[in-house]
């Protein structure tokens, strides 16, 4: 198990803003008074006191994951408050927005206050401080990345709160968002962080390597909004410099893909897997707190089946909730075509388990009935098992922020933009089909590598699929949907889902026949299939800061 932020921490960092901790009083003017850090064991407290405020219950432990994956074109729900996410219906007063945004300003509040305690304190070598105020940037350009493409632009603070701080704040230009998110991967990124692991202790930190890739992603999403305003020459210059940021990790020899695509997810391997995992939210089987309020991950829980045992901690019987599944026109496109018998479809879905009674089958669309099997209309993912968990929603599965083989996706769509579907970009591409044929050690030959002769326009379609299949479940698709165009339109991929593509599916989930033995009706859940509008591109402003302050506006349509 890996070593956690535990609540001592949060218990110092109260210390550390209101007093010494003894029964003498002192006010202080800032939100950590430098005059405690003493030594360096302090500013780590300090520093692990940040990235704690990342996987809780408010961010990406459960209510970011309503935005950003609920949201998305992949994943049913028949949960009122989910749908409300497929289908757009959400409002602004919604907490799943106002919880993550409050999560993320404490983020970015905190580095801050440490950037500013460390840059006043003479605690450790220069070396050590400037290692501190890396890592502390990337944090800060994590959290703002997570917001603008989320909200748009949003306000920029780059000092800690005091008494004196403006509490009306207005929107910052989403262009003044990405220059101060950039700059501080950049500086992050050439500050005297390890490359690619930090020490036991630190485990989960930032890195070189993880500021590299996160600028190479920023910059690629940062080039697709000045395509879709059409500023070419800006979109190609941040092209160049996702490819060129990518390339540094790749060739940095720091990461290399996994050998078996399962291995990635097997919290039994989880250490093995960060020699691909490049940064993650890191979550642990927490004896401290129980479930909601635990430092365990639920990804386990509400992916799974509510009937499939022993795959999560539910102390009932192991079961997941089943609150998110499938849509069956998904797992169909990655079960036909140029993904038939591709592993990591078998990895990433599971149509067929075991039933609560574990005696027979239970199957879901579109496998075909035995006799004593019973069915249901939606398949699962399976990425996340953890049937070691302490409580359903307190497991060990990680939420992986970005992996190598998004670099090597992000080099070939970089490249691609850039000079077409060159030979270069085919090669980055096709590393991922190399994996998936080596299976789990028996090598297949299928997904064969994509075939030359796509235009540019064609070959941003494949990417857009294959990062469907390699990163489905992780927190991409909603990102992908909003910032990539589909062919060569100006039409976004969300745009192009509800415009064209859903009005040709039959709109009903797929019905079983026991008399046939087959499935009819259609592949979708029908309540997910709405009328288009452009403001599914954005999430509102959390409507609490709308009324805290008169110079905040909302985004339009919201």
């Amino acid at each position: 198990m890996k070593m956690k932020f535990k609540s001592i921490i949060c218990s110092l960092l109260f210390c550390l803003s209101v007093s010494s901790c003894s029964l003498e009083e002192q006010i202080y003017s800032s939100a950590i008074a430098e005059t405690f850090v003493k030594s360096e064991q302090d500013v780590l407290a300090l520093v692990n006191g940040g990235y704690s405020l990342l996987p809780t219950f408010d961010c990406f432990k459960s209510n970011l994951t309503y935005s950003i994956m609920f949201g998305s074109d992949d994943v049913a729900s028949t949960s009122s408050t989910h749908r409300a996410f497929n289908e757009r219906t959400v409002s602004a007063s919604n907490g799943y927005f106002i919880t993550p945004w409050r999560s993320f300003y404490r983020v970015i509040n905190h580095a801050n206050a440490v950037i500013e305690t460390v840059q006043k304190s003479a605690v450790g070598s220069g070396a050590f401080r400037a290692r501190i105020i890396g890592e502390m940037q990337f944090m800060r350009a994590l959290s703002y990345f997570y917001l603008v493409r989320m909200h748009g632009g949003v306000p920029i603070h780059t000092e800690s709160v005091t008494g004196n701080s403006d509490f009306y704040p207005k929107r910052n230009t989403l262009e003044e968002v990405y220059a101060l998110l950039l700059e501080d991967f950049q500086k992050a990124s050439t500050t005297l962080l390890p490359y690619s692991q930090q020490a036991p202790a630190e485990s989960g930190h930032a890195t070189k390597g993880a500021a590299q890739a996160m600028l190479a992603l920023a910059h690629l999403t940062y080039a697709n909004h000045h395509d879709l305003s059409g500023k070419a020459d800006q979109a190609v210059a941040n092209y160049q410099l996702a490819k060129s940021y990518a390339d540094s990790v790749i060739n940095s020899n720091q990461y290399s893909l996994m050998g078996n695509y399962a291995s990635l997810f097997d919290v039994g391997q989880e250490k093995n897997a960060y020699q691909e995992v490049i940064f993650a939210i890191q979550f642990t089987r927490d004896a401290t707190a129980a479930s909601a309020g635990a430092r365990g991950s639920e990804l386990a829980y509400y992916t799974q089946p509510s009937n499939r045992y022993n795959i999560c901690g539910n102390v009932t019987n192991g079961a997941g909730a089943g609150t998110a599944r499938v849509q069956p026109w998904f797992y169909d496109q990655y079960n036909t075509g140029e993904y038939a018998g591709d592993y990591r479809t078998e990895v990433s879905f599971v149509t067929r388990f075991k039933n609560q009674n574990l005696t027979t089958d239970r199957i879901t669309y579109p496998e075909k009935r035995k006799a004593t099997e019973t069915t249901e209309q939606f398949p699962y993912l399976n990425k996340y098992i953890d049937p070691s968990g302490y409580q359903a929603r307190n497991n060990e599965n990680d939420f992986f922020v970005i992996r190598l083989s998004e670099v090597f996706l992000i080099k070939a769509e970089a490249e691609n933009e850039l000079n077409g579907p060159t030979a270069e970009a085919y090669a980055a591409f096709n590393k991922l089909r190399e994996r998936a044929r080596k299976a789990d050690g028996t090598v297949r030959t299928f997904p064969a590598d994509l075939k030359t002769g796509l235009s540019k326009a064609q070959f941003r379609l494949k990417i857009f699929d294959e990062r469907g299949l390699e990163l489905v479940g992780e927190g991409h698709r909603w990102f992908d949907s909003v910032r990539m165009r589909y062919l060569d339109t100006e039409k976004t991929m969300i745009q192009y889902r509800y415009e064209d593509f859903y009005p040709t599916l039959d709109k009903t989930a797929p019905v079983f026949s026991a008399t046939t033995n087959t499935w009819g009706g259609g592949r979708v859940q029908p309540a997910n299939i709405v009328a288009w509008t452009p403001k599914f591109l954005i999430w509102p402003i959390p409507s609490s800061e709308i009324d805290a302050n008169p110079n905040m506006t909302q985004n339009a349509g919201w």
